[in-house]
């Protein structure tokens, strides 16, 4: 399994590794005069070292360090060695001559063009020098191939001197025939990037490509080709075009990202912003790290996604991570398939020559390579969603440890309804919008009367001010055929459910009288103007997609399960829905008639559910998912766990969400009861292969380990109330009958197998004793259900022969889980 789980991360991912001995070879960069004068000598004594090994050179004057640093780690990341040259700041004959070898060495040149690339010396020798081998690629940053005519520059004419003006020709003090040369090379190259606004990622991997192609190196082809496939999933929402105000909120943004103030405290010289945009500050934040607050539906979420849109040009790849309690680790751990590195572990195979270690470290080790690849010089953007909590939910640790630190192009932006800030993060509280924004969203698309802006108002102050509640307002009035005021009408009519809530909901709705009562209007009025019980269709369909993770789920899954909560449920619909579900892709956008097509496709018109980037998903938010939950029947959670358990194919958050509604965990009674037969198929089909996945894929100990504990309870309980429970005879009177040996079987199977994965786990973690005695209570089952030698029980027997006892007696000493 885990060989399995590291070959298909290594197919997705974009990793490009050389043999272990060109690996050591590659030492770390080496910038001629960029990181400082202080270590110039150093730096140049590396190059020196390194510079028969150079096979890529990148000059640049300084203009496009982000651009240079960027591009440098890409190629030392596929195994490229690079050197990366400022030289004007060299200040010793030293560091000169190191540069000037590494251009010598280098088999391709890579000259970063710049207005100020004109008066530059140093960047015109590098250009002639790499013209006369052929090995020239040039990228042009600011400018464009086309503006490098030779006489005009020569005789300070043309576009780039109305631009840039005279000093740019008069502080250059070469050669004219040099300098000559070298604009007519740039102007003739066959190869060559021009950057413009908005497409650095883009043009980053042209250059990639270009370079591999030039180096014979044919795997970076490959990798490229995977980038930009995985460019359009990156982030889980599209873009929204009906984006309303907070223009202010991403300026700030941006600006705090950077390390500094705000924006508008720049603007008021609220804050000392020194010359290099750092800001002197008696609080040690964490740089790069950002955390948007406000309550539900404040729109937290629609500002972390409008930014990046807005800046994924500016890093190699958005990473989304789920910051629900229950799932954040989780999600966090999966970003190493992003990432390209593995952080699995062999819990899953025999483990008695693996060196026992603590589970706590080996998550702690995942979780620091996932945080060392985000501290190179490559720059992503990590996004924490939701974040529901300041510890962890499955071991209580912080959820600081996540955070990267030390990176100097990742930046991290959480968003959170926590009333406290984040410690060491600077904080962008959102507040409500402003007047004409808010009446701008309330509008939508419809043109209103003059009298209807008061009505509006009143709407606005009743759901108080909330942005969720605002749109949702103008896409009724957009989408249904209703007024102003027969919306604030309805929304008086209907009332407050307050008997329902309870103090751990959230308080968006529990504090919210207004936004309830918008609710229950809408899906009033949407059963008046639509067609007969659409409402009733509409909220199954929001209740079910309440028990799901709180990530896009397949439409097609959640459709059959809004379907089948409403049916009676009999052995033979439940075996056809069974065996329907896997026949139905979750990337089909469409579906063969039915009440709920057309109920989820009126939800997605007025934005209560959105389309996901990924193909056939759906999303629905935390507000509606809760108000669906607490007017819905509660049926629903049986069908999302049958339709979880029967899908050929599904996400491991919505099969760790049919875990959390079949077991207990930390609630006083699980949401769902499977019947004993039942109970064992979703053993042996879901929990256990989502605990080997978690393990092997990737080293999630926590939650796996417990998940493991409670489906063995789970199953133990179900196994004792199946045989000890009375059962009606023929007659009708109560008596103990005969059970199916077959049901009870797979129950003792299902923990024995569950009792076999608890003891690999343990064994790995040096709980020989503990594993020891899993294994035995396994064998004595087995022994009962398939006999002293069936080939399962052998194989737990040898188990625990060859990777448990032998351990024992050979004095290796059990450390602390």
């Amino acid at each position: 399994m885990a060989a399995e789980a590291s070959s298909s991360r290594a197919a997705r991912g974009v990793r490009i590794l050389d043999p272990e001995e060109v690996r050591r070879s590659a030492a770390p960069w080496t910038s001629l005069g960029v990181d400082g004068a202080d270590r110039e000598e150093e730096a140049a004594a590396k190059a020196r070292a390194r510079t028969r090994e150079c096979g890529v050179y990148v000059g640049h004057g300084g203009d496009a360090r982000r651009m240079v640093v960027w591009l440098r780690a890409e190629l030392e990341l596929l195994g490229v060695p690079c050197v990366a040259a400022d030289r004007r700041l060299c200040r010793d004959a030293p560091a000169h001559a190191a540069a000037r070898a590494a251009v010598d060495a280098a088999v391709v040149g890579v000259v970063v063009v710049t207005p100020t690339t004109l008066r530059n010396p140093y960047a015109i020798e590098e250009v002639r020098a790499f013209l006369d081998r052929g090995a020239l690629v040039p990228v042009f940053v600011g400018v464009t191939r086309g503006d490098f005519v030779a006489d005009d520059v020569v005789a300070g004419r043309g576009d780039l001197w109305e631009k840039y003006g005279g000093d740019l020709w008069m502080a250059y003090d070469g050669l004219e025939e040099d300098r000559r040369e070298a604009v007519e090379g740039l102007a003739r190259a066959e190869t060559a990037v021009e950057v413009r606004v908005g497409d650095l990622r883009d043009r980053v991997l042209d250059v990639l490509e270009i370079l591999g192609a030039r180096l014979g190196r044919r795997a970076v082809a490959p990798a490229v080709r995977t980038w930009r496939a995985e460019a359009g999933l990156e982030i889980p929402f599209p873009w929204n075009t009906g984006f309303v105000g907070r223009e202010k909120e991403l300026l700030d943004l941006e600006s705090m990202l950077r390390g500094g103030a705000r924006a508008h405290d720049k603007a008021a010289g609220k804050r000392p912003m020194p010359p290099n945009g750092a800001v002197v500050s008696e609080w040690p934040f964490i740089d790069g790290v950002v955390c948007i607050s406000g309550a539900s539906g404040a729109g937290k979420t629609e500002l972390a996604l409008e930014f990046a849109h807005r800046h994924r040009h500016e890093y190699k790849k958005v990473l989304w991570v789920h910051g629900e309690a229950r799932y954040l680790r989780q999600s966090y751990l999966k970003l190493a398939d992003h990432l390209g590195i593995a952080v699995g572990d062999s819990f899953v195979q025999s483990t008695g020559r693996a060196a026992a270690r603590s589970l706590h470290d080996i998550e702690g080790n995942a979780i620091a390579k996932i945080n060392k690849e985000l501290a190179r010089d490559i720059p992503y953007l990590v996004v924490i969603d939701n974040l529901e909590s300041e510890k962890d939910w499955w071991d209580r640790r912080p959820v600081g440890e996540l955070l990267p630190r030390g990176c100097r192009r990742t930046r991290v932006i959480v968003t959170t309804r926590l009333a406290g800030d984040l410690q060491g993060v600077r904080t962008l509280a959102l507040g409500d919008l402003d007047a004409s924004h808010a009446l701008r969203l309330m509008k939508g698309t419809r043109a209103l009367r003059d009298d209807d802006s008061a009505i509006l108002r009143d709407i606005q102050e009743t759901v108080g001010g909330v942005p969720l509640g605002l749109a949702l307002v103008g896409a009724m009035l957009s989408e249904v055929a209703v007024a102003p005021a027969e919306l604030l009408a309805a929304m008086r009519r209907a009332p407050h459910r307050a008997p329902t809530w309870e103090a751990r909901d959230d308080a968006a709705l529990r504090d919210n009288p207004g936004l309830v009562q918008l609710l229950d209007a809408c899906f009033a009025l949407l059963g008046r103007e639509a067609a007969a019980g659409l409402e009733e269709v509409a909220l199954r369909l929001l209740e079910a997609s309440s028990f799901f993770a709180p990530v896009p789920i397949p439409a097609a899954m959640l459709v059959d399960a809004a379907r089948a909560a409403v049916a009676v449920d009999t052995p033979w619909k439940r075996f056809k829905r069974t065996m329907r579900l896997p026949c139905a892709s979750p990337r089909a956008p469409s579906f063969a008639g039915g009440a709920e097509q057309e109920a989820l496709a009126t939800l997605l018109r007025l934005g209560v559910a959105r389309r996901s980037t990924r193909e056939g998903c759906v999303s629905v938010h935390g507000v509606f998912r809760l108000f669906s939950r607490k007017v819905g029947s509660g049926r629903a959670a049986r069908a999302v766990v049958d339709a979880v358990a029967a899908a050929a194919r599904n996400t491991d958050e919505h099969a760790w969400a049919a875990c959390l509604s079949v077991f207990r965990f930390d609630a006083p009674a699980a949401s769902v009861e499977l019947p004993a037969p039942e109970l064992a198929r979703f053993v042996t089909g879901s929990v256990l292969p989502l605990a080997a996945r978690c393990l092997a894929g990737y080293s999630a100990c926590a939650a796996a380990l417990e998940l493991l504990r409670e489906a063995t309870d789970g199953v133990f309980e179900a196994e004792e109330k199946y045989v000890g429970t009375p059962r009606r005879s023929g007659n009708g009177s109560s008596a103990y009958v005969e059970l199916d040996p077959k049901v009870y079987r797979e129950l003792a199977r299902s923990r024995a197998d569950l009792l076999v994965a608890r003891a690999r786990v343990m064994v790995r973690a040096g709980e020989r004793a503990v594993a020891e005695d899993h294994c035995q209570s396994a064998i004595n089952i087995m022994e009962v259900v398939c006999g002293d030698w069936h080939p399962a029980t052998l194989a737990v027997r040898a188990f625990l022969e060859q990777d448990v006892l032998v351990q024992t007696m050979n004095g290796v000493e059990p450390i602390t889980v």
